[in-house]
């Protein structure tokens, strides 16, 4: 602490001994030397003074004409500006400064100008631009033998992979930055690299992780002293952990760090972070107003950012949240009565909620009443009641289930389909640039290239299947029957299975109808899904030999025959008469129910057909047969 101490009068006293040097009547390469080092000596307390120094040093080096000291105020310039969130100026600044760079062939600075380009886009959410500035900044690493720079493309490409969706990668890169960091001893890149670990976490959802590697560079890294810019990302992290962990009290604590980070060192994108976190903790604790007036110093910001009146005042020195009073107070206006229609809407919700959950309650209220005046009329027949009840009971839960898992996987499948057209029109967009491309001498990354955008449109697809299939199961007939795919319903079920079915077990399909047949889709589903999961179970029994589930579907006169044949051991011939008895199983204690194949027989006879069970040469033979109309 005393270190810390002392070392504040200390950089104040190098700041004043930079100055005492400056002499404004003198105009030379040394004097504008001066200027950008007091510029940067004071940017993390007055970015606008320092702004003031690092103008005044273009200013000097454009009148005696040197590319360096121009490149360099440039350079300077352009950071302070990326600082400030003001990206697109930073933007402009720094490609010219990186233009001459290059006519000074200074390698290095080409490199660090060009990570700065990349951050200027990356924040302006022009992601493949700032993918293509973070890959030059790795072809200069590798060119200089510089870990350094390698170590910044790998956290910058790595971000944009984790702002895209593509996560995994992210990880992995972050990781490999770590690894490099901490060998080459490089501490604030160490540093971004395991704070960036922590955030692929937090936006996997995995916020237990998230929390642990964050409060690991709380704990075992002194970052006021190494990064201290660094600190308003990391609480903010941390406040939108706890808020996702719905732990109040801690995500308040870690907004009242972000707000203490920012005075000591301001960067309006953070700034934004700062508000949208306390709009939601205010939000979920019932403080409206003040929730309130956050959100609309958020929004302020974040249309500051993008004014371009803004960034000429900025560019002039004004004042940074000046605002148009007209304007504040139509969109004070506008922000109030939109908050006012989200709490009707709410409130209308919770009385659907309530009049719902009333609803229930009495239809369960009703059947109890009824179920037990029946038990009491029937009381000769009591036994018989009490099975048949328990069955039906069973299979009301299981179809509640399947209704439950229906709706659930319809608003899944809606949910992601969206993203999966972003994906599929970016990818689009990847392919076609790829094509533009001159690859000549570039056979490797041109094989990189194919291989990458093969394997994303690979899982694109997959995705897609999954997202049909789901639509597909999810699909309820009603009272109905529907012409139906059979095909689809069994591809679909083997899906959604398809995590249970190792790759020793062999699926062969022998599809023989050629026509759309009526059945009630969702009681085809649950039939294939049981009959296939005991099938599945069979085939794993026995350790040694071929495992194969083969599936038939062939029209026979007016009806459809459905085989699903396993290699599974034989059925005992005393077990078969009761294989589709209520409650009869033969597995052990707690991995079966003894219902699946019971609630098949029922649901095969609501169709009008028949489901039957042998055992043949090489394992066990089950047959279904469907009427066709």
């Amino acid at each position: 602490m005393l270190l810390m101490l002392c070392s504040l009068p200390a950089r104040s006293a190098d700041v004043d001994s930079l100055i005492a040097r400056l002499d404004s009547t003198l105009i030379s390469e040394s004097q504008i030397d001066l200027q950008l080092q007091i510029a940067r000596a004071i940017s993390n307390t007055d970015i606008r003074k320092a702004l003031e120094y690092a103008h005044s040093a273009l200013k000097d080096a454009e009148e005696i004409r040197s590319t360096r000291w121009i490149a360099e105020s440039k350079l300077a310039i352009g950071q302070f500006y990326d600082y400030l969130g003001v990206n697109r100026e930073a933007a402009n600044q720094l490609m010219e400064a990186f233009s001459d760079f290059r006519v000074l062939g200074d390698s290095v600075k080409q490199a660090t100008t060009l990570m700065h380009i990349g951050n200027a886009f990356f924040y302006l959410d022009q992601f493949e631009t700032a993918q293509d500035y973070y890959t030059l900044v790795s072809e200069y690493g590798r060119a200089l033998n510089d870990t350094s720079l390698i170590i910044s493309g790998l956290n910058a490409t790595a971000e944009v992979f984790g702002n895209i969706g593509n996560r995994d990668s992210a990880l992995i890169l972050f990781n490999e930055a770590f690894a490099l960091s901490k060998e080459i001893g490089s501490l604030q890149q160490e540093i971004q690299a395991y704070y960036n670990i922590g955030d692929v976490h937090l936006y996997s959802g995995r916020r237990t992780q998230a929390l642990k590697v964050f409060h690991a560079l709380e704990d075992y890294y002194d970052l006021k002293t190494n990064s201290s810019k660094f600190l308003s990302n990391l609480y903010n992290s941390m406040t939108k952990a706890y808020l996702e962990k719905r732990d109040i009290e801690m995500a308040r604590h870690y907004s009242e760090l972000s707000l203490e980070a920012l005075n000591e060192n301001m960067r309006l994108t953070e700034y934004m972070k700062y508000y949208l976190n306390l709009f939601r903790i205010d939000t979920i604790e019932g403080n409206s107003d003040t929730a309130l007036f956050n959100f609309i110093r958020y929004k302020e910001l974040s249309d500051s950012l993008s004014n371009a009146s803004f960034k000429e005042q900025l560019a002039n020195f004004g004042i940074f949240f000046e605002l148009q009073s007209k304007e504040n107070e139509i969109e004070r206006l506008t922000l109030d009565n939109q908050f006012k229609d989200l709490k009707i809407r709410q409130k209308k919700l919770t009385n659907y909620l309530y009049v719902s959950l009333s609803s229930l309650m009495l239809v369960i209220v009703f059947l109890l009443i009824r179920s037990y005046r029946q038990i009491k009329k029937k009381n000769v027949m009591l036994e018989r009641q009490k099975e048949a009840l328990e069955t039906t009971q069973q299979q009301l839960v299981q179809s509640e289930k399947m209704a439950s898992i229906g709706t659930l996987t319809a608003g899944i499948a809606h949910e992601i389909n969206n993203p999966l057209n972003f994906i599929s029109g970016g990818l689009t967009i990847v392919k076609g640039v790829g094509r533009k491309l001159d690859w000549t001498g570039l056979d490797d990354d041109k094989h990189r290239f194919d291989m990458a955008t093969k394997m994303a449109q690979d899982g694109l697809d997959r995705s897609v299947d999954i997202v049909k299939a789901l639509m597909t199961f999810s699909h309820r007939g009603g009272s109905k029957k529907v012409e139906t795919d059979l095909h689809e319903i069994i591809d679909n079920t083997l899906m959604f299975l398809s995590s249970k079915i190792s790759e020793d077990i062999r699926i062969i399909k022998h599809y023989n109808l050629d026509m759309r047949v009526p059945v009630f889709p969702e009681k085809m589903h649950q039939v294939v899904m049981n009959i296939l999961d005991n099938a599945i179970f069979a085939v794993n029994v026995s350790s040694s030999g071929p495992k194969s589930i083969t599936i038939t579907t062939r029209k026979k006169k007016d009806k459809l025959i459905l085989t699903f044949t396993n290699s599974g051991p034989s059925i005992k011939e005393e077990h078969l008469a009761r294989l589709f008895d209520p409650f009869f199983t033969t597995k052990d204690p707690g991995q079966g129910t003894g219902l699946g194949l019971s609630i098949c027989y029922t649901l095969v006879s609501e169709h009008g057909g028949e489901i039957q069970a042998e055992n043949i040469q090489d394992g066990v033979l089950f047959r279904v047969s469907l009427p066709t109309k």
